[in-house]
């Protein structure tokens, strides 16, 4: 007899399991305190429901085009700058492998041009996000970097340039610093790769990467790692969208953990949905395999609830399935 596969939820307790006995607590979801915006991110995904149509089922394909590459699924790897050290060396290696057999892509962070390579050499479509380093020279050097390598795309991480957060602690901050506009127009003119702009939560950033060229921007929290109380990125989503969603492509993160959560993404108007820490717990589930599960698992997820709304592919999916819960009082 097969074995059953795990579901969604048992992966993320293997994976928890598993980190705790390397004596490592810090990955979510779910169960871990994270900053306030992540926690309202939750909220508010739990308060909206979806208007089912059972009569005249549809069928489901889930796929789409981006960055000129086709994937089978609107659920991709969020940057990750490194798994952890218990885990395996081959860490971010694994779970690109895993995110390419489940036919997505993967945005990696903070690394050097050895694992970038090995990264791409799995077949998975990568992304290269640079951090807006305080050396300008080091940021153009990574981004020609990835274009030679073959990344799909680059990136910048502009929320980053304070350093990052880790509870009330910021480290790092002497590395980086913020990125004028000109200044990152000059790094827009070294690849002709897709530009993504990450940590937009503002209409006015949005329309800002717009006048640069972007070819898309991801709305992030950066899972509170930047500015804690920062606009949790699904309620940022609709005016982000509404301004600038039929001038490039928007994307979303932080804190998705179910194929539920990646429909009302969508059908709030993001094209794709990033998760990070989820696969690091798959990672640490069961290795690549653990990573290709889960991303099929949320996709399988994501597709029934489709049929169950009526939409049979993502184009159709729109803000007309979503029914938020009535204010009370």
């Amino acid at each position: 007899m097969a074995e059953e596969l795990l579901t969604i939820s048992q992966i993320y307790a293997r994976g928890k399991e598993n980190l705790k006995k390397g004596g490592i607590e810090w990955v979510y979801p779910p169960g871990r305190k994270v900053g306030s915006s992540v926690m309202a991110n939750r909220k508010y995904l739990d308060s909206l429901f979806f208007e089912t149509k059972f009569f005249d089922p549809v069928d489901v394909d889930t796929s789409l085009t981006i960055f000129g590459v086709k994937l089978k699924t609107p659920v991709f790897c969020s940057p990750i700058s490194q798994s952890p050290p218990y885990l395996s060396d081959t860490g971010i290696i694994d779970i690109a492998q895993g995110v390419a057999n489940a036919g997505s892509l993967i945005m990696l962070g903070i690394g050097g041009s050895t694992e970038l390579q090995r990264a791409i050499d799995t077949g998975a479509p990568v992304v290269k996000m640079v951090k807006p380093y305080k050396r300008t020279e080091l940021i153009y050097e990574k981004v020609r970097d990835a274009e030679s390598r073959g990344c799909v795309a680059v990136g910048m991480d502009i929320d980053h340039f304070y350093g990052a957060l880790r509870g009330d602690s910021v480290f790092r901050g002497e590395l980086f610093r913020p990125q004028r506009t000109d200044e990152l127009r000059q790094v827009f003119s070294q690849t002709k790769l897709p530009f993504i702009i990450k940590g937009v939560l503002s209409v006015s950033d949005a329309e800002k990467a717009v006048q640069l060229g972007a070819s898309a921007i991801i709305v992030s929290n950066h899972g509170s790692a930047s500015i804690d109380f920062s606009v949790p990125s699904m309620i940022a989503l609709t005016k982000v969208v509404d301004s600038v969603g039929d001038k490039l492509t928007v994307l979303i993160d932080t804190g998705f953990e179910t194929g539920n959560d990646v429909l009302k993404a969508l059908a709030l108007g993001a094209k794709a949905v990033g998760f990070a820490s989820p696969l690091l717990l798959a990672l640490a589930a069961d290795g690549s395999y653990g990573v290709e599960l889960l991303i099929n698992q949320i996709t399988a997820e994501l597709r029934r609830t489709m049929a169950a709304t009526g939409c049979p592919n993502l184009a159709a999916i729109n803000k007309a399935i979503i029914v938020p819960m009535p204010t009370v009082g």
